[in-house]
């Protein structure tokens, strides 16, 4: 089968908000290309929570499902399995399109593009933490903190203080009082010992040890902590939400995009999800601070929409200038 190039939206990514935008536009028969890079933020993760009808399925489960459903039902999508590389505007008379290019050097153009290219944790370098990330140290409460119910938990790094009420909410949670794990960092803050004194109104826990690795207790499952000092802990399951980067960094900067100073993730500028470069929307992860399965949903959805709804417009205003032979406009 040959490689179609030309389409009227190009949608970078195939997670939660690329699928829910390929759906929007499949249902306006519009031509589309998704492309898949088979990389999501929840790889990690055994089980999706939160999200109605699909609790508890596994994610690579989920997504093969909806992309089966979307490729029978509307032939005007497509999906590429293949990572892109390279993304910028190319002027055609008044207007401009996007032009894309793989791994593989194979071009791809498109009337208008949505980014749903999603975002990274950058996991810190604890030995065994990875290996424990989404099985155990758990990022959300509101995605993975309901199975761990009843255990003892803890918090990770300095940097926990920052989310006080994941902190807090755990008191709801747990009958044992929360331990925050400093990991040897020093308090010099002044709002990270207000943050600090009113968890410890709640019965939190200091615990100012460094640590040297963790790991998995067998036995009953709970994350062993060793410290360097040769001590060790055991804890039912810790808290922690890592730095995040946009996984299509080089993409967004090629773009010239605008992203939000205290975040990182795309400036958007209308509910539609529409960037600072007209034609370019976002959607999902790189685009809010909300990092929620539900939430990149609707984002993709309302994506769709607004790249559909701006290719009409255009169409329109494009058949206007050729029928009265001068510049049409809204």
């Amino acid at each position: 089968m040959s490689l179609e190039t030309d389409y009227d939206v190009l949608v970078i990514g195939a997670g939660p908000a690329g699928l829910a935008a390929a759906t929007a536009l499949g249902r306006v028969s519009r031509k589309v290309a998704v492309f898949d890079s088979q990389e999501h933020r929840n790889d990690g993760v055994e089980e999706m929570h939160n999200l109605v009808l699909h609790e508890g399925q596994k994610p690579e489960l989920y997504y093969a499902a909806a992309i089966e459903n979307i490729s029978s039902k509307y032939p005007t999508v497509r999906f590429i399995d293949t990572t892109i590389q390279t993304a910028r505007t190319i002027q055609v008379g008044p207007m401009h399109e996007f032009h894309i290019t793989n791994l593989h050097g194979d071009h791809f153009r498109g009337k208008k593009l949505i980014l749903a290219t999603g975002s990274k944790d950058i996991l810190p370098d604890i030995p065994g933490y990875a290996e424990l990330w989404g099985k155990g140290i758990v990022h959300c409460l509101f995605c993975d903190g309901y199975e761990q119910k009843d255990r003892s938990a803890g918090t990770l790094g300095l940097e926990s203080l920052q989310d006080l009420a994941s902190i807090l909410m755990i008191h709801q949670m747990s009958a044992a009082p929360l331990t925050i794990f400093l990991n040897g960092q020093s308090i010099t803050k002044e709002e990270d010992r207000k943050a600090l004194h009113v968890a410890k109104a709640r019965g939190c826990k200091v615990d100012d040890r460094s640590i040297r690795r963790l790991s998995r207790n067998p036995t009953n499952g709970y994350i062993r902590i060793d410290f360097t000092n040769g001590s060790q802990s055991e804890i039912g399951f810790l808290l922690h939400h890592p730095s995040i980067m946009n996984r299509a960094s080089a993409l967004i900067s090629e773009l010239n995009l605008e992203l939000v100073p205290e975040g990182g993730h795309i400036q958007v500028k209308n509910a539609v999800g529409e960037t600072s470069v007209r034609g370019c929307f976002a959607a999902g992860d790189t685009a809010t601070a909300s990092k929620i399965v539900s939430v990149a949903l609707a984002g993709g959805t309302m994506a769709g929409i607004g790249a559909a709804r701006q290719l009409a417009i255009d169409e329109g205003l494009r058949a206007a200038y050729q029928a009265e032979g001068a510049s049409a406009t809204l």
